[in-house]
């Protein structure tokens, strides 16, 4: 392997917890040059679920987004806990945001969202066979309502704003990218 494009010469803590962590990197350009460089790093990989009813329609969920001040509908979606694997996380993320249970689980993709910024990494699944599980636990402090869509609804959902959450729209991509929504 050839040496980095860049060169890492330095990096200084700023922040740190056990969801992010914030570091100033002094990195060296290919021009000689010495920069400081922000870097937002993520100990946990995190799963965005596209869970599929039998119909066809895809469950969503209603959230609202203080940090972006927006409410919009998404994907169930959260961190991977250590040793969980995305299959397993995104099943449990299924059951925790929406009651619903599936009877698959299949990985599909995953992406660095803001590789310029930030090391997070997203893995996308798809459950299939996805019903109601009597019982289960419904996250309310963080979903404000679950909706059913045929692809067409999450288009004109995406086209009018009411869906701007990028690891949706890129988890839808990569779903249907992969003969996943078929």
């Amino acid at each position: 392997m050839s040496e980095p494009y860049w060169k890492v010469r330095g990096r200084r803590t700023i922040y740190e917890s056990e969801w992010v962590n914030l570091r100033l990197y002094d990195v060296e350009l290919p021009d000689g040059r010495v920069i400081e460089h922000h870097a937002c790093e993520h100990p946990f990989h995190a799963v965005g679920v596209i869970p599929v009813l039998p119909d066809g329609r895809i469950l969503l969920v209603d959230h609202y987004r203080f940090i972006c001040g927006t409410r919009g509908y998404e994907i169930p979606s959260g961190r991977m806990e250590a040793g969980e694997s995305a299959e397993e996380a995104g099943a449990r993320e299924l059951l925790e945001e929406t009651g619903h249970a599936a009877a698959s689980v299949r990985h599909v993709g995953r992406f660095n969202p803001s590789n310029g910024i930030s090391d997070q990494v997203f893995h996308v699944v798809v459950a299939t066979g996805v019903s109601p599980s009597p019982g289960a636990l419904h996250d309310t402090n963080e979903i404000c309502g679950v909706g059913a869509f045929t692809l067409a609804e999450i288009v004109s959902l995406a086209t009018s704003g009411r869906l701007p959450d990028g690891l949706t729209l890129a988890g839808l991509y990569l779903a249907e990218n992969a003969g996943a929504l078929a």
